[in-house]
């Protein structure tokens, strides 16, 4: 099968609704696939990033244009709209065209100087980040083929997705609660830099994501009995007694990682982002009345996700941050951490 039959295959599940790995593992299944993956991985993600500007109604005349070079990234006209009266619409498009892996390694399972070490042996080029002394940033080679990797000794985990829990600053002997919590991986590293040593309880509303949550802490090291794990929906649940701390990185737009996951483009509209603030909203206030100090974030690169957010409610904002990507290197984000 010709690069050419399996991108379309590919487009053709990008339009059902699928995110990309799921697309591109669906459009891998026809017969006859004789392209390189990592190669050919690449191109369908750059396809997506260009789709609104490629001219014809079918996938094929679509997917020819792109292989000939006639594409280039654009985002659906409400979003350039919107977005290019907050950045630098040129740079952030570009910007999308490239990503960069972030790592750290999970004390949990390994010794950081071993496996760093061990890294470096397979000729694998990382920097230690300037910031977070515990976060590498790769420059060159593929951690995913790594032993490490399949062991969970390293987890792979964008900057700005580091810097939520960084905000946090989980303390040995805290309470913490992690509201809608799957995948878990900051869940994990609020265990990892505790050394198993605070109290969590994580909370999550689909039960397959929770499923997978708690199988994924469980291979990462965490330790379950340190766990309380609840299904349940965060925006109306209550305790007797408030937490120390609590972490909000609330379900949004994933207009943030559309480096990673562009199919965000076909499937987000204007009006769905203004439910989902609504949606923060709520879940910001029962958040602050579970704690005195809130940690609030989304993978999002509007307003109505963030700064918005915040105002909305009776507390006192004490930090924030916007991680744009085309200036930090990392998906978008946004990062506050409140006073009730």
């Amino acid at each position: 099968m010709s690069l050419e039959l399996l991108l379309s295959r590919f487009l053709y599940y990008v339009e059902k609704g699928y995110p990309l790995p799921v697309a591109f593992k669906k459009a891998k299944q026809m017969k006859g696939y004789k392209v390189d993956g990592a190669t050919a991985y690449d191109k369908a993600r750059l396809l997506v990033l260009q789709y609104y500007s490629l001219r014809g109604k079918s996938r094929r005349k679509k997917v020819g244009q792109f292989l000939s070079g006639n594409g280039e990234v654009k985002l659906p006209d409400w979003m350039e709209k919107k977005l290019s009266e907050l950045y630098d619409l040129r740079k952030l498009k570009e910007s999308l065209k490239m990503r960069t892996t972030w790592f750290w390694v999970n004390t949990l399972k390994g010794d950081q100087d071993k496996v760093i070490r061990r890294i470096e042996d397979k000729d694998i080029l990382i920097e230690r980040d300037s910031q977070i002394p515990y976060l590498y940033k790769v420059l060159k080679g593929d951690l995913t083929k790594l032993e490490e990797f399949r062991d969970y000794k390293i987890i792979i985990q964008d900057k700005a997705s580091v810097s939520v829990v960084n905000t946090l600053d989980p303390k040995k002997g805290e309470t913490i609660f992690d509201m809608t919590s799957a995948p878990g991986i900051k869940s994990i590293l609020v265990m990892a830099l505790t050394d198993n040593g605070v109290n969590l309880t994580v909370t999550e509303l689909d039960y397959k994501r929770l499923r997978k949550e708690i199988a994924l802490m469980k291979s990462a090291g965490v330790n379950l009995n340190k766990v309380n794990i609840i299904h349940a929906d965060a925006r109306y649940i209550s305790f007797s007694k408030k937490f120390d701390k609590v972490l909000l990185d609330a379900p949004c737009s994933s207009s943030g990682m559309i480096a990673n996951e562009p199919t965000v483009l076909l499937r987000l509209t204007e009006k769905r982002v203004q439910e989902l603030s609504k949606l923060q909203e709520v879940l910001l206030e029962n958040a602050l009345t579970l704690s005195d100090n809130v940690v609030y974030a989304t993978c999002s690169l509007f307003p109505e996700e963030g700064e918005n957010v915040i105002k909305s409610v009776n507390a006192k904002t004490v930090y924030y941050k916007r991680f744009i990507p085309y200036v930090d290197y990392t998906e978008g984000f946004f990062i506050s951490r409140l006073e009730g």
